[in-house]
Parts: structure tokens; sequence; C-alpha cells
């Protein structure tokens, strides 16, 4: 969808903001480009819609140079949300969402169904649409800022930091949010950030920028964390890399390793040799449905009594993320969590082992 053939930036000052970039960005992809500050990133951004034009080199947006239009026309078919937001403090926030379906010649009728519309995707009130900016919280801002870019429907966004002013519980939600429109739209977005964490928690893929506006690595988050490019990505990518790496991936991916199971009701004996097979000193209780039951360490079940087995406090899914299991392994007693399917049935048990072979 958007191609940088060999670009370079130089401003007039004698500043290179950006060398010799080659890059491409997929059709419907979220891609962030994150970097230092003064890396260029921002200015790769602004170049896309001709806020800053290129000193050499091309860019394409679906295989059209973008200088072969003019520059008012190309804005106005590509959505663009800035860090504080950019709302019209004099509109209201009707009319600040209205403004490109205006400027495009719509009428009326259709441009107050697509506001009202846009209000509620991106999960505000509809009373919010007589109000102004500056009664607006700036998580509020922000996603009116959100609405505004998405009014005529562009294929692209340009987002420069959007989520940065405001603070992280907030920041967290938004990009919760964030993520779910897009799964439902399917964008093509150019997200601009400083922050690795949220590149690499958005990003379909990354483009990491170093200074003198140079590129350093692009690739998947995952691809990225497991296999950086240089020592500058390793610094970049910060302490534990492999704890990122295991938010990235599902529970769905990991092995199970072998687990002791009884019947509801089984004797100690029968306890004994599930778990003298399997070299541990407890078993799981698993029912005829592959229901989970709960669990028994057998030093605390003497033969001649009937226990009642313990209950896992924590389970996953195929969808948690590896971290969710890690985190559900540190809690657990037996240093094991149990994988259920969508059913609530059991669907495997997984221990540190079974992390290390997903992330190997």
């Amino acid at each position: 969808m958007i191609r940088f053939d060999n670009v370079t930036k130089r401003f007039d000052d004698g500043t290179l903001a950006v060398e010799s970039l080659n890059l491409q960005m997929a059709s419907g992809e979220l891609t962030v480009l994150v970097g230092p500050s003064g890396c260029g990133k921002t200015t790769t951004l602004r170049m896309i819609n001709r806020l800053d034009e290129a000193s050499a080199g091309s860019i394409s947006v679906d295989g059209v140079d973008i200088r072969s239009r003019p520059a008012t026309e190309l804005r106005r078919g590509i959505g663009y949300v800035m860090q504080h937001s950019g709302l019209f403090p004099h509109r209201t926030i009707g009319d600040n969402i209205a403004t490109v379906p205006r400027l495009l010649g719509w009428d009326r009728r259709q441009i107050a169904r697509r506001v009202a519309e846009l209000i509620e995707l991106v999960g505000l009130n509809s009373d919010l649409a007589k109000r102004y900016p500056h009664q607006l919280s700036g998580g509020q801002q922000q996603r009116v800022g959100v609405a505004r870019a998405l009014a005529a429907d562009p294929p692209i966004m340009l987002m420069d930091e959007p989520f940065a002013a405001v603070d992280p519980i907030v920041r967290k939600r938004l990009q919760d949010e964030f993520l779910a429109l897009q799964a439902r739209l399917g964008k093509t977005i150019v997200f601009v950030t400083h922050d690795i964490d949220e590149a690499i928690r958005l990003g379909d893929r990354v483009a990491v920028f170093e200074s003198g506006g140079r590129l350093a690595q692009y690739d998947t988050p995952e691809a990225l964390l497991a296999a950086p490019a240089s020592e500058f990505v390793v610094d970049f990518l910060g302490a534990e890399p492999e704890l990122k790496r295991l938010a990235l991936v599902s529970a769905g991916r990991a092995e199970p390793i072998p687990a002791p199971m009884i019947a509801p009701g089984a004797d100690w004996a029968t306890a004994q040799a599930a778990a003298a097979s399997a070299g541990t000193d407890w078993v799981l209780v698993v029912d005829e449905q592959q229901r989970l039951t709960g669990w028994h360490r057998l030093a605390a079940w003497s033969s001649e009594q009937t226990a009642k087995p313990n209950v896992f406090s924590r389970t996953v899914t195929r969808d948690d993320s590896l971290r969710a299991v890690l985190g559900a392994l540190v809690d657990s007693p037996l240093g094991v969590v149990p994988r259920l399917d969508a059913e609530g049935r059991f669907d495997g048990l997984l221990g540190q082992a079974s992390l290390n072979r997903a992330l190997a």
C-alpha cells in the first residue's frame, strides 16, 4: 500500500532527517515507526501525506507516486491523528468529526449519520457531540481525533504518537480499544511512537530507526525480539526481551508436558501409580467429560482416606499469551498450569519446558 524507494529528507538548514529509506508497508497492516528522538520517524510519517516533501527518492501509495496528485487531494484520502488530538477548540465534537466529509461535499444527512456512527464506534456517548474539546478528558479527545481521521473512511491512517499525552492507565485502555477497532476495520496504519513496548504490542510490523534517519531493522515484533539485527536494536529493545516475546506468543502454540491424571473417586494406589509414571508427587483429577476438577499432592493424602481435590486458582486458554502462562506458573503450588479449551475442557498441562520450547 505504501512504498518508500531510496527516500532521503534533508531540511534547508542541512539537517539530514531520513537517509536512503527503502520500506514497504502492506495493505491492512499496522506498521509502527519507533526510535529515539530525532531519528526521522515523524518526518517519515509526514512525508506520506506531503506535510514534509522528500528531498530525493519516491513514495508511492497503492502504486501511484504521491507527487502526481495535489497535496490537498492526497491528504483528504489519508486520516491523520496527532499527539494532542489537534481538535479545533471553537468547534463542537460533532463538527470536528465532520471536517473532512464537509470538505468533500457530503450532504448534511450523510454527515450526521457518519458522525453518529463514529461516535459510537470509538466508544463515546452520543450526547458528547454537542460539547467542545475543552469539556472532554484527554482520553475522550484522543477518541475524537481517531473518529475524525476515520470520518471519510480513508484506506490509510497516519498516527503520530496519539496516546503519548495521556496517563498510563488511559493509554492501555486506548490501546486495547484501538486494537479491537483495527481488527474490525483492517485499515493500513502507520503509527509513530518512541515507546518500544507500545510498538511491540500494537504493530503487525515494526520499523526501528536509529539516529541519522537510518532504518536499523524492519520486522514482525516476534522476529524483532527473537533476532535483533544490531547492537543498537538490542539496546533499544531494553531489558528482558524474552518477557516481551512471551506476550506475543499464544498459549495455543505451547507444547503440553505429560500430565498424571486420575478419575474422580480413584483410590490412592491408582494415584500413586499415575504419579510414579510421570515422575511427580501429585496428580490431576479429570472426569469423563475431560473436565478438570482439581489436583492431589500424594504426601497430603493417606491411603486410608478419600481426599477432596485442591482447585487451581488460575488456568489459561489457547488465546492467552505465554506471559499469562508464566504468571499462572509462578502462582501455582505445583509449578504447572492447566490449559482449557473454549468449552472449559482440559486441553493439556503447561510448565516451564512448554515456555522454553515455544520460544525456541
